[in-house]
């Protein structure tokens, strides 16, 4: 009986914590002056009544009370989700509430990133100064009002082409407004969010109907999933969406579009190239030298037509994109480099030895592609990734749903995407206290990250009724 209730509120459990997530995100905006400068600047008559504002939310906790409840409702959605998952919740249910939570988010302020400024801000290279962005910085342009708003404005657009493409409407129809142009931007994430269901929904239709939904739950019920794209608008979901595609393509057979699509993933943003290379071992494995020879050269063919249009070689974009990994941030080389400055190459030579090791098991022991390849992503995020951003840990976690088995690694990436959530109130604290000491660095990382992998050896999720998804 408790069990049947709680296939009714689990969800609109969720649905409340994420109108909480709404208001907070306003709520949390007043936080940030440069935000509010930014927006101030777009709608001169709403400067002065919003710095009024912060003024009155400062006396009354504005920096620490948001935070304490961002976390609290965290804990709250996460724990909603994890039952969601021990409950035999339909599959039409399951759909419908993946639409509802990111058409609730939607309407948040993207108070978890800057980043789609900064996809603003770039994109109006192009559009509004007829440069091309891969070649010209968007801080070329001071004076542009997004640039206020933006990071990473010294640095040329490490997005493909793809990328500028999807962008392209929402860029023109935004019109230089903040509000127009902020919203298109969001709604643009929001589509492909939606689309993405629609592919994996296609993805599980061959398995048992309770696994199918336990699947859909397991990703569009996931709290961080649902707040960084459909709140922050973080491009990564139409990486995502290609690359189920590229995989639906896969499983059909269909090599060269296969190669395609998964070009055009790369083309939205680079992680997929290292996805590429686990697959076409698998093909090389089974000795399917066609399938490979359609696979490769889809791939190749479709990303050199894409360097060719946006005027730079494919090696030149590669060196820009990893200047990341000179920017540390919530990383185990951030810490390192603390005592040990400029360890990138050392680093990247460790991982390149690991890739290496990776793909000989999955060559000897016959590993599904996909599940090397969330593993080289785990490896890589918690290892060897410069600056992790919170979002990261959903590109496996995205993957691994569609691979057989791996139970403790689908554990481990779902716990993850838990922590990776509880570190934005605790960054937040650490700015009310005692920022910039190596051990709020420290123990971000270890929440994040290592957490988890306690969890998962003293069998907590055993000890919570797994469900059929994650045995």
């Amino acid at each position: 009986m408790q069990m049947q209730r709680f296939q009714k509120t689990a969800p609109l459990l969720l649905a409340f914590c994420f109108l909480s997530f709404v208001v907070l995100s306003w709520w949390l905006l007043f936080r940030d002056e440069r935000a509010l400068a930014g927006i101030g600047s777009f709608y001169p008559e709403w400067g002065s009544r919003l710095v009024e504002i912060r003024e009155w939310l400062l006396a009354r906790s504005l920096n620490v009370l948001p935070t304490l409840i961002f976390g609290l409702t965290g804990i709250l959605a996460f724990a909603a989700y994890w039952f969601s998952l021990h409950v035999n919740i339909s599959q039409r249910t399951s759909i419908i509430f993946a639409v509802a939570f990111p058409l609730i988010v939607f309407f948040s302020y993207p108070i978890l990133s800057t980043d789609i400024f900064s996809y603003i801000y770039s994109d109006r290279v192009l559009v509004e100064y007829g440069q091309n962005p891969w070649l010209v910085k968007p801080g070329v342009f001071p004076d542009d009002p997004f640039g206020l708003l933006a990071d990473w404005t010294e640095q040329t657009k490490v997005y493909g082409l793809v990328n500028q493409i999807i962008y392209l409407p929402a860029a023109v129809l935004g019109g230089g407004k903040l509000l127009p142009t902020v919203v298109t931007y969001k709604l643009v994430a929001l589509i492909y969010l939606l689309l993405t269901l629609a592919i994996v929904i296609g993805l599980v239709r061959d398995q048992e109907e309770v696994k199918q939904a336990n699947i859909i739950r397991a990703l569009f019920w996931n709290p961080l999933l649902v707040l960084e794209f459909a709140g922050a608008g973080h491009n990564d979901i139409a990486m995502a969406f290609f690359l189920l595609l590229s995989l639906a393509a896969w499983q059909k057979n269909v090599m060269w579009l296969a190669g395609i699509i998964l070009a055009l993933s790369v083309q939205v943003k680079l992680i997929p190239l290292l996805i590429f290379g686990f697959f076409a071992l698998s093909l090389l494995q089974k000795k399917q030298i066609r399938p490979l020879l359609d696979f490769g050269l889809g791939f190749a063919a479709t990303n050199a037509l894409a360097f060719l249009i946006i005027g730079i070689s494919p090696l030149e974009f590669l060196s820009r994109v990893f200047y990341n990994t000179t920017v540390y941030w919530q990383s185990l080389p951030g810490l390192v480099s603390r005592f040990i400055p400029e360890l990138g190459l050392p680093f990247s030579l460790i991982f390149i030895g690991v890739i290496a090791i990776l793909a000989a098991l999955q060559f000897k022991k016959n590993w599904s592609p996909i599940i090397t390849s969330a593993l080289a992503l785990s490896i890589y995020l918690v290892f060897f990734n410069a600056a992790n951003w919170n979002w990261y840990i959903l590109w496996p976690f995205v993957l691994i749903m569609f691979a057989e088995g791996a139970g403790k690694l689908k554990n481990y990436l779902l716990l993850a995407t838990f922590t990776d959530l509880l570190a934005y109130p605790l960054l937040w604290l650490s700015h009310r206290f005692g920022y910039g000491h190596p051990g709020w660095e420290v123990a971000i990382y270890t929440i994040i990250f290592w957490i988890p992998l306690v969890l998962i050896k003293f069998k907590l999720p055993q000890k919570l009724n797994p469900t059929p998804l994650l045995d």
